[in-house]
């Protein structure tokens, strides 16, 4: 794998990410639905992955522009690649579900989402850099609609379903 921003599957993933940027600005609820898709079939990737071919996540070495993360993937992740993907892969699939709920735990899952994003940023091209603040981005705008949605739920909800 290199690290070619011109691939499809780069301007997929920031097409998609694109998209759930505007989503979550106009349409809440398709926003959160494809956030939570996205970190639910990732979590299923990433383990499915993990445990058949772990050696494959050593390619985010040489695409990372962070010299700590390179560091740290030459190092301590090159020795247990599949038990960190998996407790990873495990935290994004309960990301994934806090997403898809409501309340406090709707909240906490959209922190979750945006912290875990901007931390996978610094891998660069090898987590489709700018598509992880693309998503982080959307994730803190759902934080605050669902805010104002808890507080003030019936305007909100009658002005956008006229």
């Amino acid at each position: 794998m290199h690290a070619n921003i011109f691939s499809l599957t780069y301007l997929v993933a920031n097409g998609v990410s694109l998209a759930v940027l505007i989503a979550a600005i106009f349409r809440p609820a398709v926003a959160r639905f494809l956030l939570s898709v996205i970190f639910i079939g990732a979590a299923f990737f990433n383990a499915f992955m993990a445990i058949r071919e772990p050696e494959l996540f050593m390619v985010y070495g040489r695409m990372t522009a962070s010299p700590a993360y390179e560091q740290f993937i030459y190092g301590a992740f090159r020795d247990n690649i599949t038990a960190i993907v998996v407790s990873i892969s495990i935290c994004q699939l309960v990301t994934g579900i806090f997403i898809a709920a409501r309340g406090t735990v709707l909240r906490l899952g959209l922190i979750a989402a945006a912290v875990f994003l901007v931390a996978i940023a610094p891998l660069g091209a090898g987590s489709a850099f700018p598509s992880t603040l693309l998503l982080a981005t959307a994730a803190i705008i759902l934080l605050f609609k669902t805010s104002y949605l808890s507080a003030h739920p019936l305007p909100f909800i009658s002005r956008h379903l006229s």
